[in-house]
């Protein structure tokens, strides 16, 4: 049987047995108070372990992961949940309990960001479970397609290595689920209305076809696994791109490796943030140079794109003074920004840095802080980089013909049709197929005043990584795309169809 796909999140051709994780009744039995918190106690002990050890490995979900360690660290909600477990609940149903009374009290916000986090907080509850139920799902080693209700990134983390592929009824192209299954090359698609299937059930999953097919016969079986044995490493290097530009978007130098293996032109974005938020005191400048340096010799023939540092709002970091994303965070921390940027100028030693403000709204904020670089290059004698800005701002969008001082533009989609249309990052409705041809009409005259002035343009952010809204892109005139190391696939198939279909 062939059932057509609603949604890919992360492309890929697989196949395997079936393990279903639809909700279900809780089923745990109470074992006395000792034992039901020492269960929940080793279960917030493994979950912090495997926090610190996981965001080593993925440094760009350094927020998400930081956000993970501060909930399931609560005094308030382990307290709450002990009351529970004293009154005779287990461990699993009075820590789920614990959590429901936090996203009560969220429900009744009225702020969007907080809602946002009710996702995070469902997310701790799983994380929790799946460590109180360590010793029976460690028995279970096989690698499987997930089927499930909703995919949480603690799954993923918990098991990525097992997981073949994922179905799941509802998902999100931004969420940190469908980010974690790009990166590790997990295929992953939405089906509103799941098969009904058994554990063991055979199925294959084929997003080139937009396809998934349950129980399929023993030849096509043979087929695929021939397929999948056949598929060689070049999908994972650059195919032939004419002038069109394949970008890598990267959080640490780690990350470099993998860009150049798989021969992308550029670094479109390197999020420096990160580096911040590693530490409880700001990098000195020289430690910042050290990174800086490192990478931009990496990256001596190919040049690199370096955002200064973007936070506020959901990435907040105790030693900064910042509210909102934007312009006022250099602002309100001269000496951190200034520290950041003469590390950035000293380590342009190749000529071939670029440097991009993120969450511009203004053609003069954007002038401020060129000037405020020319002038660090100038005192210092460096070599002046390619000074440009992210275009992610719903007013910097509506004034884009003012904005004639840029020698880049890397449009910020995340945050953009955030701003538009109110879309959150893990909004479960993907309400954004809505807004995808309101959108590319509103890049439409960007496209042309960029053509205008010449001024590079790229598109940087999850839609990039999407196959058919990458040829979309690539039909109104904007031909460098953005995207995580992981997704060269994508991109090749991308401009590969799109060629061949012109």
């Amino acid at each position: 049987m062939k059932i057509k796909i609603d949604l890919v999140l992360s492309n890929g051709y697989t196949l395997g047995p079936v393990k279903t994780e639809l909700q279900s009744e809780d089923k745990s039995f109470y074992k006395g108070v000792k034992r039901e918190l020492k269960i929940l106690d080793n279960a917030i002990k493994k979950s912090l372990k495997d926090i610190d050890e996981t965001q080593v490995k993925e440094p760009k979900l350094k927020d998400y992961f930081l956000a993970q360690r501060f909930m399931i660290s609560d005094p308030m909600l382990y307290s709450k949940a002990k009351e529970l477990i004293e009154q005779g609940l287990p461990a699993k149903k009075a820590f789920k309990e614990a959590m429901n009374d936090f996203i009560t009290n969220l429900n009744k916000s009225t702020s969007a960001y907080l809602k946002e986090r009710i996702a995070d907080l469902e997310d701790v509850v799983q994380i929790i479970n799946s460590n109180i139920d360590y010793d029976i799902k460690n028995k279970e080693d096989e690698s499987y397609i997930l089927i499930c209700d909703k995919v949480r990134p603690s799954t993923l983390i918990h098991d990525h290595k097992n997981i073949l592929g994922i179905i799941s009824r509802v998902g999100g192209f931004t969420s940190h689920s469908a980010i974690l299954s790009r990166s590790w090359s997990i295929p992953y698609v939405v089906l509103e209305e799941l098969p009904k299937l058994n554990d063991g059930d055979i199925i294959i999953i084929d997003t080139r076809k937009n396809i998934v097919i349950v129980s399929p016969e023993s030849d096509l079986i043979e087929k695929c696994k021939k397929e999948i044995e056949e598929k060689s490493s070049y999908e994972n290097v650059a195919i032939e791109h004419n002038d069109f530009l394949f970008l890598a978007n990267v959080s640490t130098n780690k990350d470099i490796d993998r860009v150049l293996n798989s021969n992308f032109d550029a670094i479109g974005l390197y999020r420096t943030e990160l580096i911040f938020m590693n530490s409880k005191k700001p990098y000195t400048e020289e430690e910042q140079y050290t990174i800086y340096s490192e990478a931009t010799e990496l990256m001596k023939d190919k040049f690199i794109t370096f955002r200064t540092f973007d936070v506020g709002d959901d990435k907040q970091i105790e030693y900064l003074v910042t509210n909102h994303k934007g312009f006022d965070n250099y602002i309100k921390n001269p000496k951190i920004f200034e520290d950041q940027v003469k590390a950035l100028l000293r380590a342009n030693k190749y000529n071939n840095m670029r440097i991009m403000f993120p969450m511009i709204e203004t053609e003069e904020e954007f002038i401020y802080l060129k000037n405020w670089v020319l002038r660090l290059a100038n005192e210092g004698g460096y070599n002046i980089p390619k000074i440009g800005m992210m275009l992610e701002t719903k007013k910097a969008l509506a004034t884009i013909e003012t904005f004639i001082e840029p020698d880049f533009l890397s449009i910020g989609t995340n945050d953009l049709t955030h701003e538009l249309y109110n879309i959150s990052r893990d909004d479960e409705t993907n309400e954004i197929f809505n807004h995808i041809q309101e959108l590319l009409e509103s890049l439409k005259k960007v496209v042309e005043f960029c053509k205008k002035r010449d001024i590079c343009l790229s598109i940087c952010g999850e839609l990039a990584s999407i196959k058919d809204v990458a040829k979309e892109f690539y039909k109104i005139g904007i031909k460098n795309l953005s995207v995580s190391p992981a997704s060269m696939v994508m991109l090749n198939m991308a401009y590969d169809e799109y060629i061949n279909n012109k």
